[in-house]
């Protein structure tokens, strides 16, 4: 008897879950067979796609383990397995279903299995690992990272010797045009030879074309002209982009687009590489597919859709929401999935999810508004977005105010009242970061806590930026433009004066070295720390330049110029005087030995690695204590910009090709220039800080209260386009123009006819022109054509900023920014406020523009408004009266312990503090060795304090030896080379390349580092060969190099767990791979303590029990996993107790 089908309905009841949707059960239960689901934002889209593998598995339709999902991030995979995998395990428990025991055909056992979801990457990354053989790649090539990406194009840049004339541009953007033309290239599926061929015939065409009749000039006209030029530097680099893919070639590396475009060409010439693909899943879910590009819906065709055969494939996605299209991603790929899975009867069919389950009501409102033009002009059907049932009655507010600095202001108000109401999360979107300043410098006059999302974003923020400056002046001494932000910050504070002195001493000391009289006053002594040619200036008091007063210069047109950073190196005596009168003060000089100091420590230390020459130079500028001190900050909140750049150097270290201090400011600077790439893979909304990000960057992400700035036309919409203008009626903008694939290197990008996405992108029919005239009025409707594709792109953008809000919004425009006319309001802002019928938004403040008739009298009033500051600014400015009684606390104690007066603790074996005054001499130093000594030989007991910050490895080390655990904490010494942390680090590598997971690592916590055998590297390949023969290479892992902190008995104990994986039966199962040889005995079970807090800390991060989590150790040296016996957290406090607290 045939046993009936559950419902979708049945299955959320048996669940404990609330009914689905009618829209939400159509795609549950689907057909077995190609779908469309239009998903609008915040729709319910991955409970939908669990509730449909659910219902597939429950039904008996597919075993768990023939599903793929497929995403684009790693943190939405591990949410859909995770949902997937907990209903699956509560069906069984309440006897819903229950997985088959064995083989239908067989009768063989059958081991339970779980769905495999991953990201699009990582599973054309397994593709190729297993088939790149067929095409004579190495399957474990290197993936690179972006930053290893941009310095293998750098190097081919720096090192061509071809032809240059056509191509007139900076050596960094010639890079990044290289990078950005070979990733598209792998996008589209495109060789180089094409790009070229294709070019070649454009401008054979263009020099062919004869002049139109009365033509004046003896050239093409204008924008035909520039489109020439164009496309003439676009040639030239194509050598380059050539060189860089043969390149990656040598060296058996790729980048992620080269893995995608290799695992396309894999399924489109290996037919059985689809027919192993469809044997082994019988259900396939893609997510987000409007951001897919054409190679991999090439891939994904090829694979899944075979003639006769069934195509269970479910695609999800959001025309609305595709604002990737710069890094291969069209809003028609989703009418094209319908094409490309269509059978016989026709395209594939399409099933809407338009329930908002995020908005309020006024905020679906002003979104579905700003779509509407979207949804009329959309090549598949997309239904408007209604309100949950629960929703609220959200609010929009919008103000058109008379500046910018007017307008962060109100942001920055707006937030804090929001706050104050108790949205417990809110964010800035930004269509630039060029917005991110005034907005940062209000909400901290506001004193509302912010952290900025994103590397281009990061370092514009000011202790970041103060960090690069340091790092800057360290590497290289010409760059005197960094240093002035050092002079001029809180660490010196120079005025004008003291400025123009130091310059004075810098001229001064390039005239010595090129041996000419600088007419040096007459108390001008160079005999001190300022003298740069020692004996040849000593005594020179009068000036005189006699034959024995200096060395000259042979070579003086080869010099360096005057260096204000060796000026700094190399600062003045005190009472130095220039010839002209100008000085350094004393205290200006006390200033500049503290950051001489500061640039002479971190050049000793500058073969640090990053991340840890990066803390040095936050420690010697005292950011570390600086930013704690900001009131209403959380710990984690206040140091959120320095941990994310501590972060962004330790991936550039792990990953870069050269990882030293040159190339990482070097990528800095790359970065800082690209408007929306070099960014985080996902970040996570924060309630401890307003977030200001790039509306780029907040995709797939949701805040209570939401302020979209900056709504003007040329700004967002963000096409290029001139000032304003009046017309006598009003203020307007020319049309919208994009240039497209004819314009510079920066954005010009293969010809579209090229592309997979050509059918929605604007046509330039230039074959059929027939002279000059003929030719610029196609270029002129391509280029409108253009603007008007632009715009669109834009307003998926707003669409989804404006989707971001759950409840609140605020959205903005300044009448004046930094030109001489008014910024005309945009259309996305006009529309909301000017609807018919009227939406529900409130107007705040809404200024008029300035009379359109008289446009003379126009006046941007930033610019007729005298700007004062003080400077040298007060670093702690309204804070110092808050601060002064805590400082001056400080120094009473100080003094107390210099004079004796103060009741202090013992501080015989540990200082808190540094003491003040003189440095010791010979024989005080003499006498505290000894002391030292005579201590040494009457040991009597020594209490050694506990420090408030435990890593796991430490934590195992004080259970193996308590003694020598103590001893280095109270004399640390350095640690011997580790061949054990190299030969780790080695495999950690491969494994994070098998699972396609790059990792942020800190050098402490480098994988292998707490291995006792450094064995043979010889061993690597074997240990390689039983990592793939065990149960942990075929799961997919929940998470990967996951850091986690807890306290425990009062102490902070971090770590950084290697991976973990979803349990089959519920709960998690954390792994720590092993390099070394498997210890026994009490060494076993000290090493247990390490996985015992990993433990811990997951449970505690997850909001776990301790039995949810299970923990072992796999061994690469023998492949065995081991699964010891693991102590509670009482156990681990009792061992922490052992040691008294700091």
């Amino acid at each position: 008897m045939t046993r009936s089908l559950l419902s979708a309905t049945e299955i959320a009841a048996a669940l404990g879950q609330p009914p689905p949707t009618e829209q939400q059960v159509r795609v549950i239960e689907a057909p077995m067979s190609p779908l469309l689901v239009v998903a609008g934002a915040g729709s319910g889209k991955t409970e939908t796609m669990t509730g449909r593998v659910v219902w597939l598995v429950a039904n008996g339709f597919v075993e768990p383990d023939q599903v793929l999902g497929l995403t684009f991030t790693r943190k939405a995979a591990t949410e859909l397995s995770e949902r997937i995998g907990a209903r699956l395990r509560l069906l069984q428990q309440r006897d819903v279903w229950h997985p088959r025991t064995d083989d239908a055909e067989t009768g063989a056992e059958v081991l339970g299995g779980t769905p495999t979801v991953s990201t699009y990457h990582s599973y054309a990354g397994r593709l190729v690992r297993e088939h790149a053989l067929r095409l004579g790649y190495e399957s474990e090539s290197r993936l690179l990272s972006e930053a290893a990406a941009w310095q293998y194009a750098s190097e081919v840049v720096a090192a061509y010797d071809g032809p240059m004339d056509e191509v007139r541009f900076a050596e960094s953007t010639v890079t990044a045009a290289v990078v950005d033309l070979a990733g598209e290239m792998a996008e589209h599926l495109v060789e180089v030879g094409d790009v070229a061929a294709y070019l070649e015939r454009v401008l054979g065409s263009l020099a062919a074309l004869p002049p139109h009749v009365g033509a004046r000039g003896k050239d093409l006209p204008g924008e035909v002209k520039k489109m020439r030029e164009q496309l003439l530097a676009r040639v030239g680099v194509l050598p380059m982009v050539e060189r860089y893919l043969t390149l990656k070639r040598t060296r058996d590396a790729m980048d992620f687009a080269d893995q995608m475009a290799l695992a396309a060409k894999l399924a489109i010439g290996f037919e059985d590489i689809g027919k192993i693909e469809r044997e082994r899943f019988g259900a396939v879910l893609l997510d987000e597919f409007q951001d897919t590009s054409a190679a991999q819906l090439q891939l994904l065709q090829s694979l899944f859709m075979a003639p006769g055969e069934p195509s269970p494939v479910t695609a999800v996605g959001d025309p609305h929401q595709s604002i990737y299209g710069w890094r291969g991603a069209s809003a028609t790929t989703l009418s094209e999935f319908r094409r490309a899975f269509g059978g016989p009867e026709g395209l594939a069919p399409v099933l809407p999810l338009a329930t908002s389950w995020r908005n309020d009501e006024a905020v679906l409102d002003v979104a579905n508004a700003v779509a509407e033009p979207l949804r009329e002009r959309s090549t598949v059907p997309v239904d408007q977005l209604v309100a949950r049932e629960s929703a609220g009655p959200g609010r929009v507010v919008a103000a058109r105010v008379e500046t910018a600095g007017e307008e962060a202001a109100l942001v920055a108000d707006w937030l804090a009242q929001r706050r104050a109401a108790g949205a417990k999360s809110a964010a800035v979107l930004c269509r630039k970061r060029s917005q991110f300043a005034p907005l940062i410098d209000a909400l901290e006059t506001k004193g509302v806590p912010y952290e900025v999302v994103g590397l281009g974003g990061l370092l514009l923020t000011p202790e970041v930026e103060d960090i690069t400056a340091l790092l800057h002046v360290v590497h290289d001494p010409s760059r005197g433009d960094q240093l002035m932000r050092l002079l001029t910050g809180p660490l010196c504070r120079l005025g004008a004066a003291d400025l123009d002195g130091l310059m004075a001493w810098a001229r001064h000391q390039q005239d010595l070295r090129l041996g000419i009289d600088d007419r040096s006053a007459p108390d001008d002594d160079d005999d001190a720390e300022g003298a740069v040619i020692g004996s040849a200036t000593a005594g020179s008091g009068s000036g005189d330049a006699g034959p024995a007063r200096l060395v000259r210069d042979q070579s003086p047109d080869s010099s360096d110029r005057v260096s204000i950073v060796e000026a700094v190196d190399d600062p003045p005596r005190p009472g130095w005087t220039s010839w002209d009168g100008k000085r350094v003060s004393d205290v200006g000089l006390g200033r500049l030995r503290g950051l001489q100091q500061a640039i002479r420590r971190l050049r000793s230390l500058s073969a640090l690695p990053l991340a840890d020459l990066v803390g040095e130079a936050e420690r010697a500028l005292g950011l570390d204590i600086e930013v704690l001190a900001r009131e209403g900050y959380t710990p984690a909140a206040a140091r959120a910009h320095l941990d994310a750049f501590a972060d962004v150097a330790a991936t550039f270290t792990v990953s870069a090709d050269r990882p030293n201090l040159g190339g990482f400011l070097a990528w800095l600077a790359a970065a800082l220039k690209e408007e929306r790439g070099l960014d985080k893979g996902y970040i996570e909304a924060s309630s401890d800080a307003v977030q200001i990000l790039t509306i780029h960057a907040a995709k797939g992400l949701e805040w209570d209260a939401v302020a979209v700035p900056g709504l003007v036309e040329g700004s967002f919409p963000a096409l290029a386009s001139a000032a304003s203008r009046s017309n006598g009626e009003a203020w307007t903008m020319s049309d919208p123009k994009q240039r497209g694939w004819i314009g510079g290197l920066s954005d010009g990008g293969i010809p579209y006819a090229l592309r997979g996405d050509r059918d929605g992108l604007p046509l330039l029919d230039w074959e059929g022109a027939g002279d000059w005239k003929d030719m610029e009025t196609r270029v002129e409707r391509f280029l409108r054509a253009g603007g008007d594709h632009g715009i669109d792109e834009e307003r998926r953008l707003a669409y989804v900023a404006f989707t971001r809000a759950r409840s609140d919004m605020l959205l903005s425009a300044p009448v004046w920014t930094d030109g001489k006319t008014p910024k005309v309001t945009s259309r996305f802002l006009l529309e909301v406020v000017e609807a018919e019928p009227p939406l529900p938004v409130t107007r705040l403040d809404w200024v008029d523009l300035p009379d359109p008739a008289e446009p003379a009298e126009a006046v941007n009033p930033t610019a007729a408004t005298a700007v004062s500051v003080q400077w040298p600014a007060d670093p702690l400015a309204h804070r110092r009266a808050a601060l002064a009684a805590g400082a001056e606390a400080v120094r009473a104690a100080v003094a107390g312990q210099v004079d004796g007066s103060g009741a202090a603790p013992a501080l015989a074996e540990q200082g808190r503090f540094p003491l003040p005054g003189d440095a010791l001499t010979v024989l005080e130093e003499l006498d505290l060795l000894l002391e030292e000594r005579r201590r040494l030989a009457h040991r009597g007991d020594v209490t050694v304090l506990m420090p408030r910050h435990l890593s796991a490895s430490a934590v195992v080390s004080l259970a193996q030896d308590p003694a020598r655990f103590a001893s280095a904490l109270r004399r640390p010494m350095p640690e011997p080379p580790a061949l054990a942390a190299r030969r780790g680090t080695a495999f950690h590598a491969w494994v994070e390349q098998h699972y396609a997971q790059a990792a942020m690592v800190d050098i402490l916590d480098l994988p292998g580092s707490a291995d006792d055998d450094p064995g043979d590297d010889a061993d690597l390949p074997l240990m390689k060969e039983r990592f793939l023969a065990s149960e942990w290479a075929h799961r997919t892992p929940a998470e990967i190099e996951i850091a986690v902190e807890t306290v425990i008995d009062g102490i902070a104990v971090r770590g950084r767990i290697d991976a973990v994986f979803p349990r089959p039966g519920g709960g998690f199962t954390i792994v720590d791979w092993k390099t070394g040889s498997k210890p026994s005995g009490e060494s076993a079970r000290s090493r247990a303590l390490q996985l015992a807090a990993y433990r811990v800390g997951f449970a505690r991060l997850r909001g776990l029990g301790l039995d949810e989590v299970d923990a072992a150790f796999y061994y690469a040296g023998t492949g065995e996993t081991v699964w010891p016996e693991l102590p509670d957290d009482a156990a681990l406090a009792a061992l922490l107790g052992t040691v008294p607290d700091a």
